[in-house]
């Protein structure tokens, strides 16, 4: 039986960030369908007070490929990876060929957070659908997935993150704190992380996030890090970089100059 986690690191996003658990989806079937594999089926159920069924995964790669996994332990983890794989069944599209049905509810009828592919009863089944049913968000999901592959690797792991798990240039509170949490900084160190991305060489800027949602700061707490250290590394690097930008412009000057030198000798004596 295959592990899971070469299937899907259910660590780097949640049930509740729709938008990022639909990326990843995303992300999955590209990366398959650039390797000649096409998603055919899945099936997963998880029932209360039964234990989870094996997660099943078939591709077409020349020809049919079965794989089966174990699943996650934890409620979160199975209700985020019911979520991802419904976001697949949704894009690829695989409708009857995919089975899934994650609740933890004993009552009938009571499904409030809960996937299903045979009958939609949750409120957050009907967010992720809508989401699947918007092909122009698919297709910015899509195109920023494939414009952030071939990352350089200049990146720390903690930029790359910054970059696998925004949306749309946007980083969540909650996954500001599962970086944070994850890497052992503070948003001081991610702020610094961020703003020295711009300064890598063959990053796209396209790929750098617009906007992090950090939690808000005291005035006092804001002048304690201006007058910390904390800022330094980026202004170092910014200023690093200005500099050196200054330098090969000086030495365009001089070359520019000592060819227009050479170029007037040259006429005068023609």
């Amino acid at each position: 039986m295959a592990n899971l986690e070469g299937l899907v690191d259910l660590s780097k996003m949640h049930w509740r960030n729709k938008p990022l658990v639909v990326k990843k989806a995303i992300e999955w079937v590209e990366n398959n369908r650039s390797l000649g594999k096409n998603p055919l089926g899945l099936s997963w159920e998880r029932l209360p007070d039964k234990r989870p069924s094996k997660v099943t995964i078939t591709i077409n790669s020349g020809g049919r490929e079965k794989t089966v996994y174990e699943p996650p332990k934890s409620w979160d983890s199975q209700l985020t990876l019911a979520c991802w794989l419904y976001a697949i069944r949704g894009y690829v599209p695989l409708d009857k060929r995919a089975y899934i049905f994650c609740t933890n509810s004993r009552g009938r009828g009571n499904y409030e957070n809960s996937i299903s592919t045979k009958h939609c009863k949750s409120k957050l089944q009907e967010d992720y659908n809508d989401i699947l049913s918007n092909q122009d968000l698919l297709d910015d999901y899509k195109n920023e997935v494939m414009s952030q592959r071939d990352l350089p690797e200049g990146l720390t792991p903690v930029q790359r993150e910054l970059v696998q798990r925004s949306v749309n240039g946007e980083v969540p509170r909650s996954v500001v704190g599962s970086i944070t949490k994850s890497q052992d900084i503070d948003d001081l160190d991610l702020f610094n992380e961020w703003k020295t991305m711009r300064l890598i060489p063959d990053l796209r800027e396209s790929s750098i996030p617009i906007n992090i949602d950090f939690q808000s700061y005291s005035i006092q707490e804001v002048v304690k890090m201006l007058e910390s250290e904390g800022l330094a590394p980026s202004l170092r690097q910014e200023i690093d970089a200005l500099e050196q930008e200054n330098i090969e412009l000086a030495q365009e000057l001089d070359r520019m100059s000592n060819r227009s030198l050479w170029e007037r000798i040259i006429n005068r004596r023609n």
